[in-house]
């Protein structure tokens, strides 16, 4: 079981946070950050599209569709989750932060090598953008996710990402899950996440996977800065890796 701790990050107009409402109150108001001033929490989803996932990015594919279906059905979590999705292979942002109920997946193919370094760097980026954004808004939002997943090992210089994903987990600024199929360089994966073990996904369940992170996702969109949440064990579709 793995534990998160909800650390919150305001910005300068703080108290414009409106009071929760409950479900039937809540109506899709989109990206819109002056519009929609729910406490946001911020996912990057990292994914590998090299030519090694030529066989299973159908099923990837589809795993993305499942995430945004099953959290779009959860009114709150659909405008305080937001996702961003960034592939490598080459690296590309491919798709940029919107809240679940805007957010629409789109259709991967793989190709290329595995760029992991300049994919972590990137995906970097654009979360430090995205907190500019709300703290220019005023919205209040949660540290937030990166959700690396991949099935080999990085074909670039990653160890001087790494040093940047590091300062952000020691700062307390980022939570970071990496993600293996049986011939990812876990090597690899456990320095990126240290001190998160990570996981190994069992044969391509990819589907099973991402609908355990929308399941995850949404206690993690209704608590309340700084509370601990021990997250579910991943069950059919992983374990962790030694």
């Amino acid at each position: 079981m793995q534990r998160v701790i909800l650390a919150g990050r305001f910005g300068v107009s703080c108290l414009r946070e409106k009071a929760v409402l409950s479900d039937f109150d809540l109506a899709p108001l989109g990206d819109d950050l002056f519009l929609n001033v729910e406490r946001r929490c911020p996912v990057v989803l990292v994914q590998d599209t090299s030519s090694s996932m030529r066989q299973v990015i159908q099923e990837v594919n589809q795993g993305l569709a499942d995430l945004r279906t099953d959290l779009v059905k959860d009114p709150l979590a659909s405008q305080r989750v937001e996702l961003a999705l960034v592939t490598f292979g080459p690296v590309l942002l491919a798709q940029d932060f919107m809240t679940v109920d805007q957010w629409m997946p789109p259709r991967l193919s793989a190709s290329g090598a595995t760029p992991l370094g300049e994919a972590l760097l990137f995906s970097l980026e654009q979360l430090r953008m995205r907190r500019r954004a709300y703290q220019e808004a005023g919205v209040p939002h949660y540290r937030p996710w990166m959700w690396i997943v991949t099935d080999g090992a990085p074909t670039d210089n990653w160890r001087s990402a790494l040093e940047e994903v590091r300062k952000e987990v020691d700062a307390g600024k980022l939570e970071v899950f990496t993600i293996g199929a049986s011939t990812a360089d876990f090597r690899v994966l456990k320095e990126i996440s240290s001190p998160r073990a990570p996981m190994k996904l069992r044969e391509a369940k990819y589907r099973e996977m991402f609908l355990w992170l929308s399941q995850s996702l949404k206690p993690v969109s209704r608590a309340a800065p700084g509370a601990e949440i021990d997250l579910m064990p991943p069950g059919a579709w992983g374990e962790t890796a030694e």
